[in-house]
């Protein structure tokens, strides 16, 4: 009598006390895992019990080189202009143009790669996506003239918006619910690393005077070829850290592969737990669509019907929003970091001590000087350096209060804050390091901003829309810069406060417009 009542008490012992290890890493008991197992998970449970361990860090290391890529599609060009304007014949519509040129082609492909993602998968699309890009920024690192380098620049913008709007749904599908939003505003702290490493890198390579003649001096490679050259490497070294990787295993699901997705899920739990792949406690999922249209041509045939849900109620007012708002962010943000490293070398020269100086319309005959390159030195660089630091401590700050305060509340706060500064700009930019200083908090703020909608746009739709969906949210960001770049620099023939008003005005106006957004702290995935 005294064993049996001895063992009843063992056994209550064992359900009530949780496996130390399976606790820590899952936050689950032994006693909840095993009746996991007993019925059909859905995808949020099914994510939480693989923990978290050596695949979430390996999928952030991963993704370093993406957010990279980003920068040096978007921005490297801004860099070469001082170098490249008298090799290049080019005026200042050209250097606008060949820094819009590549969102320009992000924007024609926004809903194309949509399509095929949310279709196709994700993973494929990572890695071709990234490669074809990395391709074509090799090409355009050869170039000899504005048209192809204007060409491949299109085209490299065309092929990477794709898979880095894949790359957003691909880290929220990959994370549970409490760890989704701060991983995406934390892995944007990689884009503070390719701010910082991407000037230093110019600096090494862009104040150098090397020129190597090809065939007869037919072919001359200058510095700024070889700049071009080395951040075509980001792209090239993205596809290929995404091939060992899975599929989505929420796309899978999605699509009615349930076998496939199970054994994702067991492959990430034997990697973040050392434990056998058979020690996953779930054993069936949640059949959430039948295979019907799980591949192939089937899968393309459908999609045009699949999609028109976006584009109607009630997914169509939040996208409508969420887009307009974003808009009004990469308006702001793009126009100024863009712009900054030639209003820094153009501050650092005799004849501009302050902003206003620096983007005052030059008189009619000093046209004819408007080929002589800009002398750059380090401190030139180490102003964009600086510049992109400034975002390791916002970022810092908005992973830790995002589940706190609120996603929308983050964002309104730092589309107002970052308003603020850029408004202050022209009035206080007596200086070059104030504005360096000024610019550097403005930028940090909207770079956050910008950050906290893209978690936003992941949660407002469902996995079959998602990525169409962030195609479209990025699709109307890029709009925004082209649009912003072109806005500011006609707005300079009225005077220095215009255009720095203009983009104060439109972040302020788009930080109120984030209140009106749903509230999606801690949504699940649906």
């Amino acid at each position: 009598m005294g064993n049996s009542k001895m063992d009843v008490e063992a056994r209550v012992t064992r359900e009530e006390i949780a496996h130390d290890h399976l606790y820590k890493v899952t936050g689950l008991s032994s006693s909840n895992l095993e009746k996991l197992g007993q019925e059909p998970a859905d995808f949020e449970t099914a994510i939480a019990a693989t923990g978290y361990g050596r695949f979430n860090i390996a999928l952030m290391l991963c993704t370093l080189p993406a957010f990279w890529s980003a920068t040096s599609v978007t921005s490297s060009t801004s860099y070469i202009f001082t170098r490249a304007q008298c090799d290049m014949q080019l005026r200042l519509l050209d250097m606008g143009t060949l820094n819009a040129i590549s969102y320009g082609g992000m924007v024609s492909s926004a809903l194309v790669w949509g399509f095929l993602s949310d279709t196709l998968g994700r993973r494929r699309i990572l890695i071709w996506g990234f490669l074809g890009s990395g391709v074509t920024e090799i090409a355009a690192a050869m170039s000899q003239n504005f048209t192809t380098l204007l060409v491949t620049r299109f085209m490299s913008g065309f092929l990477f918006n794709g898979p880095f709007a894949v790359l957003i749904s691909y880290l929220a599908e990959l994370h549970r619910t409490e760890l989704r939003a701060r991983v995406i505003v934390l892995t944007s702290l990689f884009y503070t690393f390719a701010n910082i490493t991407l000037p230093m890198l110019a600096w090494a390579i862009l104040t150098q005077n090397w020129e190597f003649a090809l065939f007869g001096n037919k072919y001359v490679i200058h510095s700024w070829n070889i700049f071009l050259f080395a951040t075509a490497m980001a792209p090239i070294i993205t596809g290929l850290s995404f091939v060992p990787l899975p599929e989505s295993p929420k796309f899978l699901m999605s699509r009615g592969r349930n076998e496939e997705a199970l054994k994702v899920f067991q492959n990430i739990y034997r990697m973040n737990t050392c434990q056998p792949a058979d020690k996953y406690s779930i054993t069936r999922l949640v059949k959430e669509k039948t295979e019907q249209q799980g591949r192939g041509m089937e899968a393309l045939k459908g999609g045009c019907a699949q999609f028109a849900p976006l584009f109607k109620p009630p997914h169509v007012t939040w996208l409508l929003l969420i887009c307009f708002i974003h808009s009004g962010c990469m308006f702001g943000t793009n126009t100024l970091r863009l712009w900054y490293p030639q209003l820094a070398a153009m501050i650092g020269t005799e004849n501009a001590t302050s902003l206003c100086s620096a983007i005052a319309p030059a008189p009619v005959d000093a046209v004819e000087e408007a080929c002589k390159p800009i002398n750059t030195d380090m401190i030139t660089y180490l102003q964009s350096v600086i510049v992109g630091t400034g975002s390791v401590i916002t970022f810092g700050i908005g992973g830790a209060l995002v589940n706190k305060c609120g996603k929308k509340t983050v964002a309104a706060s730092c589309g107002l804050i970052s308003g603020l500064f850029v408004a202050l700009l022209p009035l206080l930019g007596a200086d070059a390091y104030t504005v360096m200083a000024m610019t550097t908090v403005g930028l940090a703020f909207a770079s956050l901003y910008g950050a906290s909608l893209s978690s936003i746009c992941v949660d407002l739709f469902p996995t079959s829309l998602r990525v169409m969906g962030l195609a479209t949210f990025l699709m109307t960001g890029r709009i925004g810069t082209v649009s912003g770049s072109v806005i500011f620099a006609a707005l300079i023939d009225y005077g220095c406060y215009p255009p720095f008003l203009t983009i104060a005005l439109v972040l302020a106006v788009t930080g109120v417009a984030c209140f009106l957004l749903p509230n999606t702290t801690l949504k699940k995935l649906e």
